[in-house]
């Protein structure tokens, strides 16, 4: 800035002897003009006017400049904050006195005035300035910069109860954050999820591992743990046990022996068995139902499983073989025939089980030798022998043997 002042300090005298002399007018104290150095001695100059015939004389003005003033900014370090936290004013001062104005040069947050919006986590950087006026320079502008923390959130999730397989793993059902900020888009994502044991049974501890979030808005965010917990079911397995009957001979009873077979979780470690298996009757026949009870299941994977306690199969029940004995045949004389003599007296039957009702018919019985040669001890065939009673169809008959002899003529 330029001023120009001309001085009035001027003395008039008459003449042009010195009592007054003149010289620079130094400033002493403090003024208004603030840009004028205390003590200067340049701040005019004091003139005395002499008259003369053609006015006064030695008038003299004085020209001197005023530069504008340098002034600083001062602003002070600013706390970090976290994503999600209210708007917050910052404040900082000009040694002008000059009010100070601030902007946002770089990251995630807006300012009006000096009031602070985070729209995001990362590092924001604020910028206070003062640009001047007609009495002051422009102040170098400060820079501060805090960091913006990610908003810790918590994940839960909740999981589907299941049937015993053998395993434990777990389906994760639903999962949920709390702690979001408005309607950011941010979801909780992945996960593995187990169960404690693998063992049957309510409320059991389910645990997942490894979730993470998604969504456009999880970079402003963090999990306070990538695991959760919940509770989930394991409900036994339905064990179905079958039953395969094995074949008798018929001894008078119904009673039946059957092999039981299941459909376990492979290497669990089972033992089934039953009190009772049934023929529906004790007749010879092929294919007849058997009826099974009291199935029951043991073993230390017994727990996981529920058993059906009545199964049904079929199986034969075969004719029991009698046989005859004493039936002996008669020593002959060659006659060119195998015809054999035989003697029913002392015959038995053998095998018939107690109570049954059944007789052997005799009255087509014949004998007969190998063959007709001369020989001694020689095998001679019955037949003709039948079963006849009540049970006859409950046993077979095995045709009995003899020996004799065939002597010579």
């Amino acid at each position: 800035m330029t001023c120009s002042l001309t001085w009035q300090n001027v003395r008039v005298r008459p003449t042009a002897a010195s009592p007054l002399s003149s010289g620079n007018i130094t400033k002493t104290g403090t003024s208004v003009m603030a840009v004028v150095t205390n003590s200067s001695t340049s701040f005019g100059r004091l003139i005395e006017i002499e008259p003369a015939a053609s006015g006064l004389s030695k008038a003299t003005s004085s020209v001197f400049t005023v530069a504008k003033a340098n002034q600083t900014v001062s602003f002070g370090a600013l706390v970090a904050r976290t994503y999600g936290e209210a708007p917050f004013t910052v404040g900082a001062s000009a040694s002008s006195g000059l009010p100070v104005n601030f902007s946002i040069v770089s990251g995630p947050a807006t300012i009006s005035g000096n009031s602070v919006t985070i729209t995001g986590a990362g590092t924001v950087t604020v910028r206070a300035s003062q640009s001047g006026d007609a009495n002051w320079n422009a102040a170098t502008s400060v820079d501060q910069s805090f960091a913006v923390a990610k908003k810790t959130v918590t994940g839960s999730i909740t999981a589907n109860s299941k049937t015993y397989d053998g395993t434990t793993a777990a389906m994760i059902a639903s999962r949920t954050l709390s702690g979001v900020i408005g309607a950011d888009n941010l979801s909780l994502s992945g996960g593995t999820a187990t169960f404690a044991d693998r063992t049957a049974g309510n409320g059991k501890s389910v645990t997942a591992t490894g979730l993470s979030l998604s969504g456009t808005a999880a970079g402003n965010y963090q999990l306070a743990s990538t695991s959760a917990t919940t509770t989930a079911g394991i409900a036994a397995r339905t064990l179905t046990v079958s039953a395969t009957g094995e074949n008798k001979v018929y001894d008078g009873t119904t009673a039946a022996t059957v092999t039981l077979l299941d459909d376990r979780i492979e290497n669990d470690v089972l033992t089934v068995s039953y009190t009772t298996a049934s023929f529906a009757d004790n007749n010879v026949q092929n294919g007849k139902p058997v009826s099974v009870s009291g199935i029951s299941v043991s073993g230390i994977d017994a727990g996981n499983y529920t058993a059906n306690t009545e199964a049904s199969t079929v199986a034969d029940i075969t004719g029991a073989a009698l046989s005859v004995v004493g039936i002996t045949a008669e020593n002959k004389v060659y006659d060119g025939t195998t015809v054999a003599t035989l003697n029913l007296d002392g015959a038995n039957v053998i095998g018939v089980v107690s109570g049954d009702e059944v007789t052997v018919d005799a009255s087509g019985v014949a004998g007969a030798f190998s063959d007709a040669e001369v020989g001694t001890g020689k095998l001679v065939t019955v037949s003709g022998l039948t079963l006849i009673g009540a049970d006859a169809g409950k046993y077979t008959l095995t045709q009995p043997t003899t020996t004799a002899d065939i002597t010579p003529q």
